[in-house]
């Protein structure tokens, strides 16, 4: 069972959306998903359960035992959303949870030691964290084992981030528990410098701590929450699907590593779609007279390959050159539609720069490159 907490102190950077659609979509995928919110606000019970649909029980009390009646467990409280996935609910009593338990020992270890029985039950179990560091908080990251941290290309949000890193370090100092974090880039318009720079930034201080995959703004993921519903069950023609699916395989390709023939030992899908459909980035796969130059920034790289069925996925002559941190490949194409994918120090990922991606049949996203006479004869 891999425990999941979806964190940052920081509000409005699409953490609840983020736990609500990732949850969603890995029980699309079959995996048996467990959401618990441990949030006060509630955002992701309301996100989840329509109005019509108010839970009894909430994850306060299985915090807080009530004087001469039975313990809550958590198995009392989950309720059934859809098929593959649950939820345990919370509401604004939750906030009464440090209080109430100030000075207890063993406090920072409830939830860990009620996900306990569960491993059998569920394959995932995400916890969506409040926007604060506090005992609700650390008692999902010492229940969990990965961390996503959900970042909005704002201009607090490096700054965000390196607090956050240094909670974690702390856990790790007190308590010995580890927590793998990874950062996910949220609300991405791509349509200024300033954004574009920010997530720049972050890839480059998080390198190797990222996910490939980049959740762009999309008004579609407000409006599935309102009504109770996420993205995956309300509008499949929008972004929000498409990059939600896209890091739900992110997360599913880490289960135990893609290997390709022994080359390959890891595989990172990325539809890092950093533009919106309809701008004209520089680095796109550009066609040239007879040919086509792949081009990606990766200046921390030690070797960078490009693949696709234009050379039947195969690595050999599939060495890109490094010019000051760009990498390029200068490919002969004749006219046609063409899949491809980079490999990153053996890491493999879809063209951060092209939105157009399909699924691969063998898991991850293709990038999507079509050459036509035109432009060819351009």
């Amino acid at each position: 069972m891999r425990t999941i907490a979806v964190v940052n102190q920081k509000g409005g950077c699409g953490k609840t959306i983020t736990s609500i659609n990732l949850s969603a979509f890995l029980a699309r995928e079959q995996r048996r998903v467990l959401l618990v919110d441990m949030d006060p606000q509630g955002h992701a019970t309301l996100g989840l359960l329509s109005d019509a649909v108010q839970p009894s029980r909430t994850m306060y009390e299985v915090f807080v035992e009530e004087p001469g009646e039975r313990p809550t467990v958590l198995r009392d409280v989950i309720r059934n959303v859809r098929e593959n996935l649950d939820v345990a609910p919370a509401d604004i009593l939750l906030s009464g949870v440090p209080e109430a338990l100030a000075g207890q020992i063993g406090r920072e270890d409830i939830l860990a030691d009620a996900l306990a029985g569960f491993a059998d039950d569920y394959d995932y179990v995400i916890v969506d964290c409040p926007p604060s560091v506090g005992l609700l908080t650390f008692n999902a990251l010492k229940a969990c084992s990965e961390a996503i941290v959900p970042v909005d290309p704002s201009f607090f949000a490096l700054h965000g981030i390196g607090k956050l890193l240094e909670t974690f370090d702390v856990l790790a100092k007190e308590t010995g528990h580890q927590v793998a974090v990874r950062a996910l880039v949220t609300l991405y318009t791509g349509r200024t410098a300033f954004a574009k720079a920010v997530a720049d930034d972050i890839r480059h201080h998080l390198y190797g701590r990222h996910f490939g995959t980049v959740i762009r703004y999309s008004i579609k993921l407000a409006e599935a929450a309102s009504h109770g519903v996420p993205i995956a069950h309300y509008c499949r023609e929008c972004v929000g699907f498409e990059d939600y699916r896209a890091l739900a395989m992110e997360v599913l390709h880490q289960e135990a590593g893609t290997a390709s023939d022994g080359l390959v030992t890891f595989e990172e899908s990325a539809i890092s779609a950093s533009t919106d459909a309809d701008e004209t980035e520089p680095w796109t796969p550009e066609a040239t007279s007879k040919e086509v130059v792949f081009t990606i920034e990766a200046d921390h790289a030690a070797q960078v390959q490009v693949m696709g069925d234009f050379n039947d996925w195969n690595l050999e002559g599939s060495e890109m050159e490094r010019v000051d941190g760009i990498w390029q490949k200068v490919v002969t194409l004749p006219p046609g539609r063409y899949r491809y994918r980079y490999i990153v120090d053996g890491r493999w990922q879809s063209d951060p720069l092209n939105v157009a991606v399909e699924p691969n049949p063998h898991g991850g996203f293709d990038s999507i490159l079509v050459v036509d006479e035109e432009q060819l004869a351009g």
